[in-house]
């Protein structure tokens, strides 16, 4: 079916995930948008922090360039699916909003085709211009929660996260969707009790009950060695049940 006149905007994309379980109800297509606001230093997705075109060390490209009318021909093989699982497709990245205005478009196209629709945000955005052109067309956000100290924040992140949280806490309150806050449980950094116990507090005056908590996975190392980086944070090992268990006391405390 015709979408609108802007057939031609494209996006910069780096990855297409079909069949997945993970970033939301039934079976899902994630589309990862290259480009990021952030530089975690344990960034799970290192492919898609830089908002342009790469090679790998193996000579392979990272991210590529795709038309509104190919990436919906892709999305729409796997409807079938949707319908039955109750399933469709979340954007992800990278940072989906640092591509607004193509995914104006998307989301749109999405929603005039009944097909569920996600996000997946690290919550550094202009809130003005995501309320105008992607809010409306979401039926579901999750939000990740890292660190709540802005000196943290520039340390770990680059940035520091007070307009993520100023975000986060206008959503809530304004959104018509679920807004769902991830805390990824990275050691020594994200895990640690101050922080951990000044999220449970920051989420409970918000009102806000549950929240998904995330555990590391070490596997981004690979990925960022095969772009030629290096990172400061070294952890090798995956979160232990002691770590996990230790993390989920501090907001079963709070309930």
């Amino acid at each position: 079916m015709p979408v609108d006149s802007h057939k031609e905007e494209r996006a910069l994309i780096f990855d297409i995930k079909r069949g997945s379980s993970e970033d939301g109800p039934g079976l899902r297509t994630t589309v990862f948008f290259k480009g990021c606001p952030l530089s975690c230093v344990w960034c799970q997705n290192p492919e898609g922090m830089e908002p342009h075109p790469e090679t790998d060390l193996e000579g392979q490209p990272v991210g590529e360039w795709i038309g509104l009318d190919e990436l919906l021909y892709r999305i729409r093989q796997d409807a079938p699916f949707y319908r039955s699982s109750g399933g469709g497709v979340t954007l992800s990245g990278g940072e989906p909003t640092r591509q607004a205005e193509f995914c104006h478009h998307f989301l749109k196209a999405l929603k005039a085709e009944g097909i569920h629709t996600a996000l997946e945000t690290c919550g550094l955005f202009s809130y003005r211009s995501f309320e105008e052109r992607m809010l409306p067309w979401l039926d579901l956000v999750y939000f990740d929660l890292k660190l709540f100290d802005a000196a943290q924040s520039r340390s770990y992140t680059g940035c520091s996260n007070e307009t993520i949280l100023e975000n986060f806490s206008r959503l809530v309150a304004e959104a018509e969707v679920p807004v769902i806050p991830r805390i990824p449980l990275i050691p020594g950094i994200t895990d640690t009790p101050g922080n951990l116990k000044n999220l449970a507090d920051y989420l409970r005056r918000l009102g806000i009950d549950s929240c998904s908590l995330m555990p590391y996975n070490p596997l981004w190392r690979d990925k960022l060695q095969r772009l030629g980086r290096t990172s400061s944070y070294c952890r090798a090992t995956f979160l232990t049940p002691e770590e996990r268990e230790k993390s989920l006391g501090y907001f079963r405390q709070r309930e």
